[in-house]
């Protein structure tokens, strides 16, 4: 008896944990209300319709009655007794109001999970669809004519349904809406693979692959293999996207995979693989991407969209083969947040002025330069939305296109051959756009071409137009010796500068779990701050909870203690007297005047975050290492 009653307690510790997944372990699961109402509606379907038709009209309902009916003194012949039974209308009514209950209980529990998915709010919506299915569904039966009760209470539901399919689709990027041609042809894609001889889509069920004609990706699943090397893949990418990942790599190594995250700039392993494991899910990749999984050593690159929680995400996928094994990088772009605008970059109120001021003038030069992988292209594309694409002609080089933007001509540009690439450009440049820009500007001769005869302040009638450059540099000053050195000589680029920009990316403390301190007096005076005005900075905690034996873990930041990235921005304003500077390369000089003017500079920014506590000094400290 005693271990009957120990099995019994144990239950529900066993079943809480075969959760699915290792944050689900341990949590009860709640019951559905939608899946508890549904035998409810079936039951009201079934039960009304009976309780209305009764019997049917003339019948007699009692054996006294029937007796009664036997005699009648005009000797008229008594009334056929109608034989019990349930009648074709009644049959009917039962079931196509059984039809219509199954229906909204249907739609009902697709709301109920849909917004979970969608991340709006469930119990406003769950319960608005339950309740107008419950007063339709007794509409329907409670109008006694079948012709106007049914398609009242089908109308009553079907417009409760359609006002949250129009609130869920404006929250959710194309792909994700539903009753649209997109959703059409998404449910063609799954038919068609579902037909004899395709294969069926076998990943996780938070994480969709489309490709870029919205049509899902179905991964093999014809064996056991590769069923669960696609489960690995879909974790993999939605561990990477619940991270916060700019990249995922995956390194297949004799004695297993490598799977390695790249997290705000840092590298952090995940979980290892089997050899067999690791070496499907490099075919699982390559198998999205349509590439060849038989081709192991040359080089190999593919597109793909990832969508999960209502959001969608660009991956760029790589393979390529070494000594050691095959290799995959998956580059991860999150499609709301590459369409920022400069009054999203994280620019303060002057900095931001003085870069507006120079969009704004024409003919003018904007330069824009940051380190690798500081966002570069993310700013360049910001500038370019600053304009009005509708009325502007503007066209961007890029070395490669990744992602588009609305009216903006996207030219891929090879400056790797000098000559050709510059005289591509002049082609460009001869149909007139008002607003070009190049990114990782590093040729001479496309530098020229950009600044040459129509580049900043075309002659002979020309529309005057605005070229935005991006470069790679460590600061503004540095960023205009390199140009300068481009272009051969500094007086094309001193007519026309406006502003020199230069950035870092810095990351942000995670809110739920940075740490106060009282910060050290000699680094105040270093910053030349007023001591007694500051008396509490932030840090990353410097150590970590421990409950019941095991490491807490911050829900926000997962133990990574930062959440998300911010730009350090150093804006460089140019009047006519810096210009004159320029032209005779005291750029020395020329920081001065502008620091004169109210430049700030990087450090200046990053201490501004310090001491509003969103980061650390040493993230300011990394970030604004000059390599």
């Amino acid at each position: 008896m005693t271990g009957a009653r120990h099995q019994r307690a144990q239950r529900p510790a066993m079943s809480k944990a075969r959760g699915r997944g290792p944050e689900r372990a341990g949590q009860a699961r709640r019951p559905n209300p939608v899946l508890q109402a549904a035998p409810l509606l079936l039951l009201l379907a079934l039960a009304v319709p009976a309780l209305a038709a009764g019997p049917e009209t003339g019948a007699p309902t009692d054996p006294a009655g029937a007796a009664a009916a036997a005699y009648y003194p005009r000797g008229f012949p008594p009334p056929e007794v109608a034989e019990p039974g349930l009648p074709v209308m009644g049959l009917v009514r039962v079931v196509l109001l059984t039809a219509l209950a199954a229906g909204m209980a249907w739609v009902t529990h697709w709301i109920f999970t849909d917004t979970q998915f969608v991340g709006t709010d469930r119990a406003l919506w769950s319960g608005e669809a339950l309740g107008v299915g419950l007063v339709s569904l007794a509409v329907a039966c409670l109008v006694p004519w079948l012709y106007a009760g049914l398609p009242l209470g089908a109308a009553m539901f079907g417009g409760a349904a359609v006002a949250y399919v129009v609130h869920r689709n404006a929250r959710v990027t194309p792909p994700l809406r539903v009753l649209g041609r997109a959703h059409a042809a998404r449910l063609a894609g799954r038919r068609s693979a579902s037909e004899p001889g395709v294969t069926v889509q076998a990943v996780a069920p938070d994480v969709t692959f489309l490709g870029y004609d919205d049509i899902p990706r179905v991964p093999e699943s014809d064996s056991f293999e590769q069923r669960r090397a696609a489960l690995e893949v879909a974790r993999m990418v939605g561990e990477a996207i619940d991270r916060g990942a700019m990249a995922l790599g995956l390194l297949v190594r004799p004695k297993g995979g490598e799977v390695r995250y790249q997290v705000g700039g840092e590298m952090v392993a995940g979980a290892p693989l089997d050899p067999a494991l690791a070496a499907d899910a490099v075919r699982t990749f390559k198998h999205l991407t349509d590439l060849d999984p038989n081709e192991t050593r040359k080089p190999q690159e593919g597109r793909i969209q990832a969508v999960t929680a209502g959001r969608t995400y660009d991956l760029r996928i790589k393979t390529s083969g070494t000594v050691r094994g095959e290799q995959v990088a998956v580059r991860i772009r999150d499609q709301a947040t590459t369409r920022l605008r400069l009054e999203d970059l994280g620019l303060t109120d002057d900095p931001r002025q003085a870069l507006t001021a120079g969009l704004d003038t024409r003919p003018g030069v904007v330069l824009v330069s940051a380190p690798r992988h500081a966002g570069l292209t993310t700013t360049l594309h910001a500038c370019l939305r600053h304009f009005d694409r509708y009325v502007d002609n503007v066209v961007a080089f890029e070395p490669r296109v990744d992602l588009e933007i609305e009216n903006v001509d996207h030219v891929p540009l090879d400056q790797e051959d000098g000559p050709v690439a510059a005289s591509e450009v002049r082609q460009r440049l001869h149909m007139e756009p008002d607003v070009v820009s190049v990114d990782a500007l590093h040729d001479p001769d496309v530098a020229r071409a950009l600044l040459e005869s129509g580049g900043a302040a075309p002659e002979g009638g020309v529309t005057p137009r605005t070229l935005v450059i991006g470069l790679r540099a460590g600061d503004a000053s540095q960023a205009l010796g390199r140009l300068v050195g481009l272009l051969g000589s500094p007086e094309p680029l001193a007519r026309h500068l406006s502003a020199v920009v230069n950035q870092r990316l810095v990351r942000l403390l995670c809110p739920a779990c940075k740490e106060a301190y009282r910060p050290n007096p000699q680094f105040l005076r270093k910053a030349n701050l007023a001591v007694e005005a500051i008396e509490t900075l932030y840090r990353p905690p410097s150590r970590t909870d421990v409950s019941d034996g095991h490491v807490a873990v911050c829900p926000d930041c997962r133990n990574h203690r930062y959440v998300g990235r911010t730009g350090l921005f150093e804006v460089m304003p140019l009047d006519d007297e810096a210009r004159r500077l320029l032209a005779r390369r005291a750029l020395t000089a020329l920081r001065t005047h502008c620091r004169k003017l109210g430049m700030r500079n990087l450090q200046e920014e990053g201490l501004r975050l310090i001491l509003d506590g969103q980061t650390s000094v040493e993230e300011v400290l990394r970030a604004i290492k000059n390599d």
